[in-house]
């Protein structure tokens, strides 16, 4: 299937994806796209798995992030967590 060019225009501006907004943008693009006919159901199936995948990657990094919190009020504490966002949950030991 040829790209769409009207999803191409729309997404032109996107360099990196870095936010859940253009995660969430690109999405919605797809779903136009799908609705005009230029990209597969395939296409969209892919990506929707793609986006749930990282959906449950951001879940996870919220969730270490709130023990990571509640033990340190508790006085314990975990390895330092770096870089939230970009799917490296932790694993540096400086404070």
């Amino acid at each position: 299937m040829n790209p769409s060019t009207n999803t191409l225009a729309s997404l032109a501006d996107i360099d990196r994806v870095e936010t859940t907004g253009q995660v969430r943008r690109i999405g919605a693009q797809m779903l136009l796209a799908l609705a005009r006919k230029e990209i597969s159901a395939t296409d969209v199936e892919a990506a929707a798995k793609m986006m749930a995948a990282q959906a449950m990657h951001m879940h996870t990094e919220v969730k270490l992030a709130m023990a990571a919190i509640a033990l340190r009020e508790k006085g314990a504490n975990l390895a330092k967590s770096a870089l939230m966002g970009q799917q490296l949950i932790g694993g540096t030991t400086d404070n």
